[in-house]
């Protein structure tokens, strides 16, 4: 938000046609709002070995997942899709049990089930 923040401050000092620099700003706040409210969205995982369920998509779990005590990433790719997509993982998201199953599938490939 402070980049958004500091962006709108930017645009309104600046030359320029105010129109571009109107249409900068709707665009800029456009998408702070997108991305504000994708981040506090709650989301369902499911995990299953490799097999990944984000909010009811099926998925497989991608290489370049990050994995330590205070966060970890997903990377997967829904079927069918052809980009992978980022999921950010918080300790205080899921409970401890929880969590240190995602890791464990996550570091170690072991089959189990997280439900979070």
């Amino acid at each position: 938000m402070a980049a958004a923040g500091v962006t709108l401050a930017l645009l309104a000092f600046l030359p320029g046609p105010v129109l571009v620099r109107g249409l900068s700003a709707l665009w800029c706040a456009g998408v702070a709002a997108h991305a504000f409210a994708s981040v506090r969205r709650a989301r369902a995982l499911r995990l299953e070995g490799r097999r990944i369920s984000v909010d009811g998509v099926p998925g497989d779990v991608v290489d370049g997942s990050f994995v330590a005590p205070w966060l970890t990433i997903v990377h997967w790719r829904p079927l069918g899709a052809r980009f992978t997509r980022t999921l950010l993982v918080l300790p205080d998201m899921l409970d401890a049990d929880s969590f240190r199953g995602l890791r464990v599938i996550l570091r170690w490939g072991r089959p189990g089930r997280i439900r979070g």
